[in-house]
């Protein structure tokens, strides 16, 4: 029987198992042995199988840490990039605001020049007038 669990495997052994049994070409003793390696067979099958799993979910467990530094440091980076946007745009600000109060003083000053100038050109006038020679 071993010779025939060696060469040719367990499920082999195992299907001839019943038959060897009622023709009483294995002893009991034997079979419980037969039976009780392949179990065991199973067993270090099992253990590979579970092997395997607990190396998956190692890798998984590797892979989600690493990700979620990934993620983290996408986060820090993504934070800083949008406190230099908002530095950036707050210095837009501060110099939009810069120029406005220059266009209002411009504009203050254009019109102070204008009322002087309104005033100038009506003396001016004025003074033409009175000097022309009146005609009776």
């Amino acid at each position: 029987m071993m010779i025939t669990l060696v060469s040719k495997g367990t499920d082999y052994a195992l299907t001839q198992l019943p038959t060897l049994l009622r023709n009483k070409e294995i002893s009991r003793e034997d079979a419980q042995l037969l039976l009780l390696y392949t179990m065991a067979s199973d067993m270090r099958n099992m253990y590979k199988y579970i092997v395997d799993i607990h190396k998956y979910i190692v890798d998984m467990y590797k892979y989600i840490i690493e990700s979620y530094k990934e993620t983290t440091e996408m986060r820090k980076d993504l934070n800083e990039g949008f406190k230099s946007l908002n530095d950036r745009l707050r210095s837009i600000d501060e110099k939009l605001d810069f120029v406005i109060s220059q266009l209002k003083v411009l504009n203050t000053n254009i019109s102070i020049t204008y009322e002087l100038t309104s005033k100038i050109m009506a003396r001016l006038m004025e003074s033409s007038m009175s000097s022309l020679p009146k005609s009776a």
